[in-house]
């Protein structure tokens, strides 16, 4: 409660004649928790160009992973092990705004949603006694979606703004592929596979987002 007072407080400290976007204005956004434990968090970068005072083309991009290697010592030998992700995820979407009031942009609009996603398992063992080998276990996945959007923006100051936004839509993630990977180059008994997953999903329904939009124009 008291993140969310002070949020207020912040939002009353500027001057309220405010001007909503134009024609050619391009504006950033990044989300805005204030009753959650990380107050400011990305999930993804947007951007929107206002081809019209009314019209918007949006694009949200996140592009992230991790990598977590960890070493073991075996006799004289140091094995290393690694844990890694990647998360690709790219959403076009289009907004019509509304005349609102001074301050307030409603919209309406839709997006779609392509994402990609790779987890890897590296691991090293010894193989013939003195030879390291590296066994490499990949997952890879892919999901589409399509979204109908509805929201608003709030105008507290000249090109900075607030929103919220919900939308209905669907979500199909595909059954992916993993790939199993020997590196041994004395070894031939062990052969590398691809097996195809045999579960996929389809979600549809409505969604929200549990934040605020915080944004401003950059032109």
């Amino acid at each position: 409660m008291k993140q969310f007072l002070l949020f207020l407080s912040i939002l009353l400290s500027f001057n309220f004649f405010s001007q909503k976007q134009n024609q050619g204005n391009t504006t950033l956004e990044l989300e805005f928790s204030p009753l959650g434990a990380e107050p400011i968090k990305i999930n993804s970068i947007r951007a929107r160009h206002f081809i019209k005072n009314n019209k918007a083309l949006r694009m949200s991009i996140f592009l992230g992973g991790s990598s977590n290697p960890t070493n073991t010592d075996s006799g004289n030998i140091t094995l290393t092990n690694n844990v890694s992700n990647a998360d690709f995820i790219l959403r076009p979407g289009f907004e019509h705004h509304f005349s609102g009031t001074e301050k307030l942009s409603p919209f309406i609009g839709g997006e779609a949603y392509f994402g990609f996603s790779s987890n890897s398992t590296s691991s090293e063992s010894i193989f013939n006694s003195d030879e390291i080998m590296t066994t490499i276990n990949r997952q890879r996945n892919s999901t589409y979606g399509l979204n109908i959007l509805a929201g608003s923006d709030f105008y507290f100051s000249e090109k900075i703004y607030v929103g919220v936004e919900l939308g209905y839509g669907f979500l199909y993630e595909g059954a992916g592929v993993t790939k199993i990977k020997y590196k041994n180059p004395s070894s031939s008994s062990l052969e590398n596979s691809t097996t195809k997953g045999t579960t996929s999903s389809l979600n549809w329904g409505p969604n929200y987002q549990g934040t605020l939009r915080l944004g401003f124009c950059i032109k």
